[in-house]
């Protein structure tokens, strides 16, 4: 084995995940701080994004030894970007979506039989979604929430805002907020698109595909599932040709507008684990 090749399977390995989670923090801040706001939108959901992928490694455990240790880090930054314990219920449906991949229990929004949501084109975008999840997980139907953690991540927001007005740049938390809004609703609505919707018979359960800009990996997307806990430098590709990074836009226009793919089913037995 290669010298990288055994420092990506030793204990040191997860500080590329802390440090390109910490640098990309301070880009955050930087570009919100300096930018206007037409020019920071942009950029600002490009890395604000891109933490999210990070911070989705420590929802899986795969940061840190103990979970906790991860579970903390993931709600001082639900916190710190203003998203209001919203990561707690993306931790909780991302579980779900491990757990019963491509099954009807893996959402709460019914779909019909070809596998659309139950009222349309509104109920598919990510945002619509997010707002559901809080309904179901205020009546205690998302059994992985934590409320201590989501009423923390609250209550750290709501303290963020306070202090960015005190220090008279209450212009940032527009611009957060902006950022958290058109994030939503664009790069993740792209990426649930074209992970797991296809050609209506297709045997696959998920799909991996090329980007033009790096997304630590997730894009590796079936190793992804097979494996939830491998960290996101050591995942390797499952099919030989992934699908073009044109993809990550066409499969969005396809699904929603055109009506062409369908959600993808998982094979009979084949059940992701958290």
């Amino acid at each position: 084995m290669k010298t990288w090749q055994r420092f990506l399977h030793s204990p040191h390995a997860a500080w590329l995940t802390h440090g390109s989670l910490l640098a990309l923090t301070a880009l955050y801040a930087w570009i919100l701080l300096a930018l206007p706001f037409w020019v920071a939108l942009l950029p600002g959901v490009l890395v604000g994004h891109r933490i999210g992928v990070l911070l989705h490694e420590y929802l899986h455990g795969t940061a840190f030894r103990r979970y906790r240790h991860n579970l903390d880090v993931f709600t001082l930054w639900d916190g710190l970007m203003l998203l209001f314990g919203g990561f707690e219920i993306f931790r909780a449906s991302h579980l779900a979506h491990h757990r019963h991949l491509n099954t009807p229990q893996e959402e709460l929004i019914p779909r019909d039989a070809a596998g659309a949501c139950v009222g349309g084109f509104w109920r598919e975008l990510e945002l619509v979604k997010h707002f559901v999840y809080l309904a179901d997980a205020l009546r205690g139907r998302l059994p992985f929430v934590r409320p201590r953690r989501m009423v923390a991540a609250f209550a750290l927001s709501a303290a963020c805002i306070v202090a960015w007005c005190l220090a008279g740049r209450a212009d940032v938390v527009g611009k957060m907020l902006a950022v958290n809004l058109v994030t939503l609703l664009v790069p993740v609505s792209l990426r649930a698109a074209v992970e797991h919707h296809s050609d209506p018979n297709d045997p696959a359960s998920t799909k991996e595909y090329r980007v033009t800009l790096p997304l630590f990996n997730l894009n590796r997307h079936i190793h992804h599932h097979e494996s939830p806990r491998c960290p996101w430098y050591r995942l390797q590709w499952r099919t030989p040709q992934p699908l073009p990074a044109s993809s990550y836009l066409t499969h969005w226009w396809r699904l929603h507008v055109r009506k062409e793919l369908v959600r993808m089913v998982a094979p009979s037995g084949d059940r992701e684990s958290n």
